[in-house]
């Protein structure tokens, strides 16, 4: 039955299966939460594996500054596994979280590789800055062979406990620095424009190497790897100048770029990723507006020709105002909240 019902989500799910199913995972969970540091590790893989670590358990309690994500799928396996897990871990003041990834399910190949491409995406934002420990125990193979080689071009470490071992095998951090901005610069007009619009015709991407590339009956979406790799050139350009915008829809006047060239890096490196976001929302006619970009219409006409507004990024008062020109969307100037 766990095999037959491995990649199926609650509501995929017969009654038949997910009854015994139910009961089977809060016995489970009921087991390891009342468990000890020693039986836990028998009872858990992914706890065996972070268990080995030195340093992690201190005592009775995790370290007070470790922050655990759990990478599950959206299965009601996987996320019931990781629920369990990660209560086990606050249970000893533990900080740990969920990052569920939707489709990390190896039943269908295509959204098998678009939730690896989120779910590089997820992590490089949410760990940026940090140390990075990965701990591949436990993982499926399909994931693990995919996020070993990311921890590589991220400059990850890696730790991993074999079923019968008791000593960790880890991969340190690799003496290399991986010059990906340059790599793909000649490409960035690209890929931008595919992140923006999610789909182009082959056709259309010129010279775009093809493992950045994912074909679907002659389109391409960004591959697990120039999701990854964009986001990494992006990081490291978008803070020395600014980008053209990624669609031809959208339109910056020269107001708006003498305002914007005015920003020091930190913030321009912000607004470039900002005017992505905005690209994508122009590209879906409105589909895509994050509570991060909130684009809005401008009550009466207080700054004309503009319509609205957008916030220019997060945290801050700035904000860029617009209006619709000739099927394009035109950013008139960079100002402050009205």
């Amino acid at each position: 039955m766990l095999r037959r019902t491995a990649n199926a989500r609650v509501q995929d799910l017969a009654p038949a299966d997910r009854g015994p199913l139910e009961s089977l995972i809060d016995s489970r969970r009921r087991r390891l939460a009342q468990a000890g540091v020693v039986e836990a590790r028998r009872l858990s893989a992914e706890l065996n594996g972070l268990l080995a670590i030195p340093d992690v358990l201190e005592g009775e309690s995790f370290a007070a500054d470790d922050r655990h994500l759990l990478i599950a799928t959206d299965t009601l396996q996987g996320k019931s596994c990781a629920e369990i897990v990660r209560d086990w871990i606050a249970a000893r003041q533990g900080e740990a979280e969920i990052l569920e990834v939707p489709d990390l399910r190896t039943d269908l190949l295509a959204n098998f590789r678009v939730a690896l491409s989120s779910l590089a995406e997820r992590l490089i934002e949410s760990t940026a800055g940090q140390r990075v420990l990965l701990n591949l125990t436990g993982g499926f193979k399909s994931v693990n062979a995919y996020l070993q080689s990311l921890a590589m071009l991220q400059g990850w470490e890696t730790v991993f406990l074999f079923e019968s071992a008791r000593e960790l095998l880890r991969i340190p951090r690799l003496p290399v620095v991986w010059d990906v901005a340059r790599a793909l610069e000649p490409h960035l007009a690209a890929l931008r424009r595919l992140r923006a619009v999610q789909r182009l015709p082959v056709s259309e991407l010129g010279s775009v190497p093809d493992s950045l590339l994912f074909v679907i009956d002659k389109e391409a979406c960004l591959s697990e790897w120039g999701a990854a790799l964009l986001d990494q050139a992006c990081a490291e350009l978008y803070s020395q100048r600014l980008f053209p915008p990624a669609v031809p829809e959208l339109v910056f006047t020269d107001r708006f770029e003498r305002e914007a060239r005015k920003l020091d890096p930190t913030d321009l490196a912000r607004l470039n990723r900002q005017l992505d976001e905005l690209a994508r929302w122009v590209a879906t006619n409105g589909r895509h507006n994050p509570k991060s970009l909130d684009v809005k219409k401008l009550a009466g006409s207080p700054i004309p020709p503009s319509t609205h507004e957008v916030d220019a990024w997060t945290g801050s008062d700035k904000r860029l105002f617009g209006h619709f020109e000739d099927g394009k969307f035109v950013i008139d100037r960079l100002g402050d909240h009205l």
